[in-house]
């Protein structure tokens, strides 16, 4: 405590510390810190995995999240089986991982209390939205192959405004792109995503739209989750095409989008490819049936070449007869005449 003291006055005093000599105050002070060490905290799993060492995990109460981890040989000899959507009461010390400069909660003790209300809670609307018919794929539409003018719903800050925009751009660089910037996590984000497809669907005149945001944890994609934002898609008269980056289980918004993508990249290529592949679903045919054609053209053209030299070789054959009489007729007056002129001169 004392080194940790003496750090202290170090940054009282005005003296720069390194990473490393900061995040090792950081690590005593919560060390020493009596009040964090066996904390009790009830919270929902999410974002679980683990490796041949430890399990790690998010605790969350849906505003707020907490990083956990337990050691692989102490989860075994624990009495409790996690995945997401577990809500937990964890017993622990805080932990500072200094070469990492990350806080987290390392349970010794683990008491399972159920399913979490926020995993029972996604379930009940997402049977609730099926019932209605939400999710039919009669209920879809088919974004347009040629789309001028694209809407896009994220955060300005973020990385899948750009990642959508270079996606289309870098096959199609005259896509018209309009960006609503909105709140993609957090209690706000439901409305905030509802009011940007509003937005774009009845005033802005776009042909297709982009809803979506990059990776991130289970909670912080709980607004893609939410009846306001599934009913927004649900009821825009564009097409909607979702871009939220995830990999496990899908989203409410990604089931009643007419068109679900796992990352905004794949979004972006989405819109373009689309055109792509009209294209080639209307020019193919037609490319087989021309060159069908010409090979036919080709082959009669051969046909006729051939046609034309028999003809040629057959007339050639058939005149050869008379030039041979000419000759010998010739050939015949010739000595016909040699001999008149010998028996003349012998008379």
């Amino acid at each position: 405590m004392a080194d940790a003291e003496r750090e202290v006055d170090e940054v009282r005093s005005g003296d720069v510390l390194s990473v490393q000599e900061l995040n090792e105050w950081i690590a005593s002070v919560i060390e020493d810190t009596p009040a964090l060490n066996g904390v009790r905290c009830i919270g929902e799993v999410t974002d679980l995995h683990q490796n041949s060492t430890a399990l790690y995990f998010t605790l969350t109460d849906g505003d707020a999240e907490l990083p956990c981890m337990i050691w692989a040989n102490r989860y075994r000899n624990l009495d409790a089986e996690l995945e997401d959507g577990t809500e937990v009461i964890l017993e622990g010390d805080i932990d500072y991982w200094v070469e990492g400069g990350k806080i987290d909660l390392k349970p010794w003790e683990v008491i399972v209390a159920g399913d979490g209300d926020q995993a029972a809670a996604v379930e009940r609307l997402r049977s609730e939205l099926e019932e209605r018919g939400w999710f039919e794929d009669e209920q879809k539409q088919q974004p347009p192959a040629f789309p001028e003018r694209v809407g896009v719903v994220t955060s300005l800050r973020g990385d899948a405004r750009y990642d959508i925009q270079n996606a289309i751009h870098e096959q199609d660089p005259t896509v018209n792109i309009v960006v609503k910037d909105a709140t993609v996590q957090g209690s706000n984000a439901p409305t905030s995503i509802a009011n940007g497809i509003h937005n774009l669907d009845r005033s802005e005149d776009v042909d297709a739209i982009i809803v979506g945001r990059g990776g991130g944890s289970d909670s912080n994609l709980q607004a893609f989750n939410t009846e306001r934002v599934a009913e927004a898609i649900f009821t825009a008269n564009t097409p909607v095409v979702t871009a939220i980056g995830h990999t496990d289980d899908r989203l409410i918004a990604d089931q009643v989008a007419d068109v679900a993508t796992i990352t905004p990249t794949a979004a972006g290529e989405y819109i373009v490819n689309s055109r792509q592949e009209f294209l080639a679903g209307e020019i193919e045919p037609l490319e087989q049936q021309l060159v069908a054609a010409y090979e036919t053209f080709q082959q009669e053209n051969e046909h006729e070449q051939e046609l034309a030299e028999a003809v040629d070789e057959a007339s050639a054959s058939e005149g050869l007869p008379p030039i041979y009489y000419k000759v010998a007729i010739a050939v015949l007056l010739l000595l016909l005449l040699v001999i008149t002129g010998l028996w003349l001169g012998v008379i």
